[in-house]
């Protein structure tokens, strides 16, 4: 129990499957689940609805099965404070706030989808392995978002890589209404700052041209989307990587630098703002781009709304069913959905969870190899949905934003508490070595007063 965890960064660790299949399918059933509702429960037509039906009753039998696999095998080892845990908080109060909704049955089964999504999360905690089993859920998570990002990237290939001035209106008629600008940057964002920093933390030359290219595409996509928050939210997340990882400071630092003198010399530092505003302006009008694109009508409607209904909110989906539109904001969504007693634990989640990390951070000199690399790949993504929270919801509905930062905060509890329980062992080891040499002097006083008699 008192082994140190170092592994050396040399040796070729080959995929192994450690989490429960249990828990494998279960979260594969709640990413069949996105892209479809509570609308499609109804009888269907063709095997196009099939399909539909089919998906969004997923939920339905994801919540009673990991509930259940998580009482029989006591997986939850999670602290009270846990970011996943203040997220089971907020969504258990949400859920109760269904009763006030305009539409009761939707906001119940987005409750249901939500807390399903953490629950079978908590499922790869497994007891033989659990950081293991952990971390395993954040990388089907992103294999998961890759897969989704090329899917879209092909789709909407016109808009992304034609000869279009900008794919942001245009993505919209490829993808045929079923993801925005935005939701196509950002299924192309976590899968790029993921290959940026395996590309950064890898030896093997074929793996950091395979990477450094699917992080080149996936940044191309971002910024053909023009999608602000995912653009700010990338650029936070590398700001981010480079201050943490002293390894990406000391190779992607000089390139930056590089690349800025050679962009300062093709261009005068008037024609790149020039062309930096009219890429951010994306077109708009000066009240168009003041208003963040309505967003601040969307902010003053979610307040009004929370007003009337303080202190439980409306339930999941509240945005949708009572100011019939997007609030643009997961803080505001938080109140609507659960109001101030569930948006405390909501806000709170997302000080736990970056507490957790730079608690983790500090003891990185501890970890395995992969494990520092999974942690500041977390941490990256964080910041991106940390920023991306501020212009969109995040974490406070069901959607694919929640299931990477359920999948990030579940591997980040469980390695802290694996560190937590070695501190403790090595506590206990050094207690008794200790004992053991303040006996051993008079052990040998005691032979030596022997030997004089």
């Amino acid at each position: 129990m008192g082994q140190h965890i170092r592994v050396t960064g040399s040796k070729r660790v080959k995929w192994q499957r450690h989490a429960p299949v249990s828990a494998l399918i279960l979260w594969l059933c709640l990413w069949l689940n996105l892209n479809s509702g509570f609308w499609n429960i109804q009888p269907p037509n063709d095997a196009g609805e099939w399909q539909l039906l089919v998906r969004s009753v997923l939920p339905f039998a994801v919540l009673p099965a990991a509930f259940f696999l998580v009482l029989r095998r006591r997986k939850a080892h999670i602290q009270g404070s846990s970011p996943s845990q203040l997220l089971i908080a907020y969504g258990c109060l949400a859920t109760l706030a269904a009763v006030f909704s305009p539409e009761p049955l939707w906001a119940l089964y987005w409750s249901i989808a939500f807390l399903a999504t953490i629950l079978a999360a908590w499922t790869f905690v497994d007891q033989g392995d659990p950081v293991a089993s952990a971390r395993q859920l954040m990388q089907v998570t992103w294999v998961a978002t890759f897969i989704v990002a090329a899917i879209l990237a092909y789709q909407a290939r016109n808009a992304v890589f034609g000869a279009a001035t900008t794919g942001y209106s245009a993505v919209e008629g490829d993808l045929a209404g079923l993801a925005r600008s935005s939701g196509v940057a950002r299924w192309a964002a976590v899968p790029g700052l993921v290959c940026l920093v395996r590309a950064y933390h890898t030896r093997r030359p074929v793996l950091i041209v395979l990477f450094l290219a699917f992080s080149g595409i996936s940044f191309f996509m971002v910024y053909r989307m023009q999608s602000r928050g995912a653009v700010f939210g990338s650029v936070a997340a590398l700001l981010f990587a480079l201050l943490v990882s002293s390894r990406m400071r000391r190779y992607a630092l000089p390139f930056a630098a590089i690349a800025l003198v050679g962009i300062a010399l093709l261009e005068t530092p008037a024609i790149l703002s020039d062309q930096v505003s009219t890429y951010l302006a994306r077109g708009q009008s000066r009240e168009e781009f003041i208003s963040m694109t309505g967003r601040t009508r969307a902010y003053q409607e979610s307040l009004e709304a929370f007003w009337d209904a303080p202190f439980l909110g409306r339930g999941q989906w509240a945005d949708r069913l009572v100011i019939h539109e997007h609030s643009h904001n997961s803080y505001l969504q938080a109140l609507l959905n659960a109001g101030a007693f569930g948006a405390i634990p909501y806000f709170a989640s997302w000080i736990a969870g970056w507490i957790l990390f730079f608690r983790i951070q500090k003891k990185r000199a501890r970890l395995s190899m992969e494990d520092r690399v999974s942690v500041l790949e977390a941490g990256t993504v964080m910041m991106f949905f940390t920023v991306r929270s501020i212009p969109e919801t995040t974490t406070a509905s069901f959607a694919v934003d929640l299931l990477v930062m359920v999948a990030v905060y579940v591997y980040l509890e469980t390695l802290s508490s694996k560190i937590r329980t070695q501190r403790q062992w090595q506590q206990v080891l050094s207690s008794q070595e200790a004992s053991q040499w303040r006996r051993e002097p008079r052990t040998r006083l005691a032979v030596a007063s022997e030997r004089q008699t």
